[in-house]
């Protein structure tokens, strides 16, 4: 019983004070004080949403790239357990990210945009496609600062390998299967 007196007593005391403080706020108001709603923290813009989940989804690729160094290569296996040759590394790395490629090198030298063969062009989670004259029969993920990760040839193993120690002859271009122009700033594209 006296707690319950306890509580309306403390109800009572609240109901007042709520009633003076609207009270006080009227008569400031009456004085010529406005009172504004603070402004709303803006979103970002779409495009740089866009544009930093390209940067996650490339450094994404790059660490699944190179959570695979050290698998043994196998000729026509693409998974961790079995093991991996160029394409089939590929494959299965592109594939944990929506993207499903043909399974030979040559078939996934003609997926997605054609980058120009020039390091500085490059971005990570590229695909680098290597071959002897027109043909095209290796493929590698390429992580950035002119490296990339491949599974080299039998007896091997999945490995890092920089573009400056690959004979210019034998690396043949770039394949971008995320072909998102993020290299833009995103405020220049909505202005």
């Amino acid at each position: 019983m006296e707690n319950t007196r306890g509580r309306n007593r403390i109800t009572n005391i609240m109901g007042v004070a709520v009633l003076a403080g609207a009270l006080f706020v009227s008569s400031v108001g009456a004085q010529g004080v406005t009172v504004t709603r603070p402004k709303p923290v803006p979103e970002p813009r779409p495009f740089q949403r866009l544009s930093s989940s390209i940067h996650a989804l490339r450094d994404s690729i790059v660490a699944l790239s190179q959570a695979q160094l050290g698998v043994r290569y196998k000729r026509g296996a693409e998974s961790p357990s079995s093991g991996f040759d160029c394409s089939g590394l590929v494959q299965y790395v592109m594939e944990h990210f929506g993207a499903k490629l043909p399974r030979t090198s040559r078939e996934q030298a003609l997926v997605g945009k054609k980058i120009e063969r020039d390091i500085a062009s490059l971005k990570p989670g590229d695909l680098l496609t290597f071959g002897h004259g027109r043909r095209i029969s290796h493929i590698g993920i390429y992580i950035g600062d002119g490296r990339y990760v491949h599974a080299p040839t039998p007896g091997s193993r999945v490995k890092v390998e920089t573009l400056a120690n690959t004979k210019s002859s034998w690396w043949k271009g770039a394949r971008r299967v995320f072909a998102f122009d993020d290299s833009q700033n995103p405020d220049s594209v909505l202005n």
